[in-house]
């Protein structure tokens, strides 16, 4: 499953857009933990491993980069709930990336041998894991930034700012 904010006549709305950022994470990280359990047939779990692999080393790290280089600057100084939320999300950010490594060592371990069943749980574990970080995480990101984005960031700044995710999507070179 492949994803592109510039592809199929994907929606020019910033919140839309980042709600669906945030849909793709909880599925991604729904994804692995079926992948954990021992009812999956090992096909179907190596290629459920390689496609949150895929995305947590390629998708993700740009949805981090969109709240980071796009959203915290222009949103920083609106209220102190804000600037709150924005201090917390930097902090999350930096806060998952030991778990997200051990998450996508886990995944790729047990792409590589999906019988394994120590393998299976392991994922499991750090998937759950990964779940309770984003569900706290993404849920002050959608209960703060994304009203304060509704009611205060002009439509020009937001279509700026879905121009600027857009860019961070396209192929280099």
């Amino acid at each position: 499953m492949a994803f592109s904010l510039t592809k199929g006549g994907g929606s020019d709305d910033l919140l839309a857009l980042l709600a669906e950022c945030h849909e793709r994470i909880r599925a991604f990280a729904d994804l692995a933990v079926e992948a954990s359990r021992p009812e999956p047939s090992d096909a179907d779990v190596a290629e459920a491993c390689a496609r949150c692999v895929r995305y947590f080393v390629e998708a993700f790290p740009l949805h981090v980069a969109d709240e980071e280089e796009s959203l915290l600057p222009r949103l920083r100084g609106l209220s102190a709930d804000v600037d709150a939320a924005l201090a917390a999300m930097h902090a999350q950010h930096a806060g998952h990336q030991p778990l997200l490594g051990d998450f996508v060592a886990a995944l790729k371990s047990l792409r590589d041998a999906p019988a394994d069943p120590w393998r299976r749980n392991y994922l499991g574990t750090v998937a759950s894991q990964l779940q309770d970080h984003f569900d706290a995480h993404l849920a002050l990101e959608e209960a703060v930034l994304f009203p304060a984005i509704a009611s205060s960031m002009p439509a020009v700044v937001q279509a700026a700012v879905v121009r600027e995710l857009r860019a961070r999507r396209q192929p280099v070179g």
